[in-house]
């Protein structure tokens, strides 16, 4: 499988630490899952904005310049 070495501060470790601890999960399966989390956040949002510029000019149209 592959692997990935990242470097972090010592002020940065400790804030993942602690919040591997808080999610009861170890270092390692913390790290993964907020990296993997972000990318289908990402993934998310580029498909929100995809579908609100689909139907926002139709959506516009049909309300008074002054309510927009």
């Amino acid at each position: 499988m592959p692997a990935l070495n990242i470097e972090f501060s010592e002020s940065e470790m400790a804030r993942l630490r602690d919040r591997a601890a808080l999610t009861g999960k170890s270092l390692k399966q913390h790290v993964h899952d907020v990296t993997v989390d972000e990318a289908d956040r990402i993934a998310f949002v580029e498909g929100a904005v995809a579908e609100a510029e689909r139907i926002l000019p139709g959506v516009t149209e049909r309300f008074p310049a002054g309510l927009r």
